[in-house]
């Protein structure tokens, strides 16, 4: 059964979607197959065969596979969790509405953290598969939720989800966007570190987003700079060690003009006491006394040399 199942998504695009009644009844049958490997290895298909099927016929005949498979072991379901964005976007807008709650689930989901950052994976492309309505009250509670969560991993991919999440906020023009970018401001100046380093990496996602056209520097430059400018010289070294690797690739970006905030940032981060943040900044640094230098400590022969005097040889 576990090799019929492999390679199910073959014998359908072979057969075309005109064959689907002649399959239909063997492919329920794996389903409900009792061995679990061969329900996960249908599940981790399913998009595949709905790609093939469209529309129509997926919502007839793989919905309820779908559903089954929701219910089942934790092995099973991740395999349509892991491609529930591209499943999703073979539906119809009224039948995509129905799963609209089982985001919801999946993003309070407490036993297995890895489903939520599954979820958080797909945020961007769930984006895009949503009119403004579900997205104000559903997926972008949902994503300052994910950039919130206490598994590191989780909030880290929710995160790189945000160069394309504001792309389809832009493109919608929607008339919560200032709320939005104010939310997701606050992480900057929350009193939890880690929220504060979670914003300073989703900033630089933007400033390194491989899609250079959907980089708004007027926007970056309004909504961001006045933030990482502050996060620049925080007490916390891992945070500032990630603002001089945004700052140094924020120099460099051809379509963000020069400033005086960025140049002073770069000044102040070239003087940090911080081994590590020098290095990113690219200075110069002597192997094994650097630490005890910028931290106003003497060396190793200075210590020895206070040690003899002290004991008077």
């Amino acid at each position: 059964p576990n090799f019929c199942a492999y390679n199910f998504p073959a014998v359908v695009l072979t057969a075309g979607k005109e064959k689907w009644e002649h399959l239909s009844e063997a492919y329920g049958e794996l389903v409900k197959d009792i061995q679990w490997k061969v329900r996960r290895t249908l599940s981790f298909s399913l998009h595949e065969i709905a790609l093939i099927l469209g529309p129509e016929k997926t919502k007839a005949h793989l919905l309820p596979a779908l559903d089954a498979f929701l219910m089942d072991l934790d092995e099973v379901k991740v395999g349509v969790l892991q491609n529930l964005s591209k499943l999703l976007g073979v539906l119809d807008p009224e039948a995509r509405g129905e799963y609209v709650g089982l985001l919801c689930s999946l993003e309070m989901e407490s036993d297995n953290w890895r489903f939520r950052q599954l979820l958080a994976q797909q945020l961007g492309d769930l984006f895009g598969l949503y009119a403004d309505d579900v997205l104000e009250t559903e997926l972008y509670p949902m994503f300052l939720k994910l950039c919130r969560d206490p598994v590191a991993e989780v909030r880290g991919s929710a995160a790189i989800q945000l160069p394309q999440i504001l792309a389809r906020i832009k493109a919608l023009n929607v008339r919560w966007r200032d709320e939005f970018m104010e939310e997701l401001g606050d992480l900057a100046t929350d009193r939890v570190y880690v929220y504060r380093l979670s914003y300073v990496w989703m900033s630089e996602c933007l400033v390194s987003d491989e899609e250079e056209e959907r980089f708004d520097a007027d926007a970056f430059g309004k909504d961001f700079l006045p933030h990482l400018v502050k996060l620049a010289e925080d007490a916390v070294p891992n945070i500032r060690q990630r603002c001089a690797s945004l700052f140094s690739k924020l120099a460099k970006k051809p379509s963000f003009a020069p400033r005086h905030e960025v140049d002073a940032c770069l000044s102040s981060l070239r003087a940090d006491k911080e081994v590590d943040v020098l290095r990113i900044m690219g200075e110069e640094i002597e192997i094994g006394i650097t630490s005890a230098k910028h931290n106003g400590l003497p060396n190793g022969a200075q210590r020895d040399a206070e040690v003899r005097l002290r004991d008077g040889d």
